[in-house]
């Protein structure tokens, strides 16, 4: 079977950003014969699970219900997860957290779609209100939006590791002192009790607090993953996984 993968272009026929120049550099040296697209081509792509298709989550995520399967509802705690993130995490929404204003400050970031706001620490209900204000391109109904909140801790660096089918391939610095790296025992306990839940790409993002605890940040699902300075035949090696297990769904049985 030919080994095709698709990058999405920006209007200029370049690479959509450089997580698809990474990707385009890696396909290639995986044997994989590499083809453009534009956005508003997307439907005309001659698709198949076979292929891959790269791009950023809304690209993505279009491609695969093109294939007839879509990509899983994302958590970025798994709850295998939750004893190594060393804070109390719970799941909320806005209007639930304006009747609680004794947890404040308090972290607060989108449950499942990342994209909508980046998460910070809020120090009142006040502050909560005025970024989920409805505007253009905001979802309507913010009060009801899924949250994860957890107390704040102050990490004093963190880093991202990049797991392919349960085994650490790379790791990148991407906040704080880059001289201080987290606990390599507690990284592999942590990815070892993910490792019968995980996806067959994913990174995983650890960082060291003030007081020299290291602790899980967050888990990020691997099938539009940024590159974060992975090597490029990597990076591939990482994407082609997740799409293969997620299209795998939407394979006719023999």
């Amino acid at each position: 079977m030919e080994k095709i993968a698709f990058l999405l272009t920006d209007t200029q026929g370049r690479p959509y950003s450089h997580n698809g120049a990474a990707a385009a550099r890696g396909f290639a040296a995986l044997g994989y014969d590499v083809r453009y697209f534009r956005r508003d081509e997307l439907g005309s792509l001659p698709l198949t699970p076979g292929t891959v298709v790269v791009g950023g989550v809304g690209t993505v995520r279009a491609a695969l219900e093109r294939v007839g399967t879509a990509a899983p509802a994302h958590v970025s705690v798994p709850a295998v997860l939750r004893p190594f993130l060393g804070r109390e995490v719970w799941r909320t929404t806005a209007a639930e957290l304006r009747d609680e204003p004794c947890c404040f400050p308090v972290f607060v970031k989108p449950y499942a779609d990342s994209k909508v706001f980046n998460g910070r620490v809020f120090r009142s209900a006040d502050e909560l209100d005025a970024l989920l204000t409805p505007r253009p391109g905001f979802p309507e109904g913010s009060d009801e939006l899924p949250l994860l909140a957890s107390e704040p801790v102050i990490f004093g660096t963190e880093w991202r590791v990049f797991v392919v089918r349960g085994r650490p391939v790379g790791t990148s610095h991407y906040y704080g002192n880059p001289l201080l790296f987290p606990n390599p025992g507690v990284v592999r306990a942590a990815l070892g009790a993910y490792r019968a839940h995980a996806p067959a790409g994913y990174s995983a993002d650890f960082g060291v607090t003030d007081d020299g605890r290291t602790l899980l940040v967050e888990i990020n699902d691997g099938y539009a993953l940024g590159h974060g300075g992975l090597a490029a035949n990597l990076y591939a090696e990482l994407l082609r996984a997740r799409w293969e297990e997620i299209t795998a769904r939407a394979a006719p049985e023999e």
